[in-house]
């Protein structure tokens, strides 16, 4: 049921129960397969999804066919909180990691956004923290080596898929990392060499969560900080 699935949303959990109920009739339970394309650059967002544990990534062009990752949302947060506040966005939106979300229509939200003080406060609030975590990426995108930005996405993804099995191929993982397939196989089995995953085609199973956050840049703590 979307009550009880609402729980796993840390938007919807903290809603109480007025606001929600303005807005759990018009939620939906979703599965969400991977590599969907939920959002298109410019173009208003027909739905928006509340993440339970699947993991959404919108990806920015970098030129000359290469992108990158500028944030992902998963239970933490909503996608896309832009429509929400009425604006646009040049990335596209695409499932990052199969699961579930509760969706409702974009109109239905906006609305809720706008006569629901709890639920305005929530999404500006995350909005605002979620600022801050794209400010941090673009930090760690430009000054850390590729090892350390690689550990702390595998962090990131892990804590919001819940779960250390993680189905990404390394040409998906370069692409979301912006860089090229060949240094991800590097950094992947240097990371397995050190005991800290394991990796076979299209799967990354992660062996030590503290070795990761040892092996990370210190944006995890910053932005899983924020996030939380």
């Amino acid at each position: 049921m979307v009550v009880q699935k609402r729980y796993s949303n840390s938007i919807l959990q903290g809603l109480p129960p007025g606001d929600f109920a303005s807005l759990s009739s018009e939620l939906e339970e979703v599965e969400l397969a991977r590599g969907a394309l939920l959002f298109e650059p410019d173009i208003p967002a027909a739905n928006i999804y509340f993440p339970i544990d699947s993991v959404i990534s919108f990806i920015g062009d970098t030129g000359e066919g290469g992108s990158i990752e500028v944030w992902a949302v998963g239970s933490e947060g909503v996608a896309d909180v832009s429509g929400i506040l009425g604006k646009r966005k040049p990335f596209r939106g695409v499932v990052q990691v199969s699961g579930q979300a509760l969706v409702s229509k974009g109109l239905a939200v906006r609305r809720c956004f706008q006569n629901c003080s709890a639920f305005h406060d929530a999404i500006l609030a995350y909005y605002d923290n979620l600022l801050l975590q794209i400010s941090y990426l673009g930090i760690c995108n430009n000054l850390h080596p590729i090892e350390q930005r690689f550990c702390r996405w595998l962090l990131m993804v892990r804590d919001r898929a819940r779960t250390n099995e993680l189905k990404f191929t390394q040409e998906a993982i370069a692409a979301i990392l912006g860089t090229r397939r060949a240094t991800i196989s590097e950094a992947a089995a240097a990371l397995q060499n050190a005991g800290l995953i394991s990796y076979m085609p299209g799967s990354i199973t992660i062996r030590s969560r503290k070795g990761l956050e040892k092996a990370a840049c210190r944006c995890y703590k910053f932005i899983n900080a924020r996030r939380t």
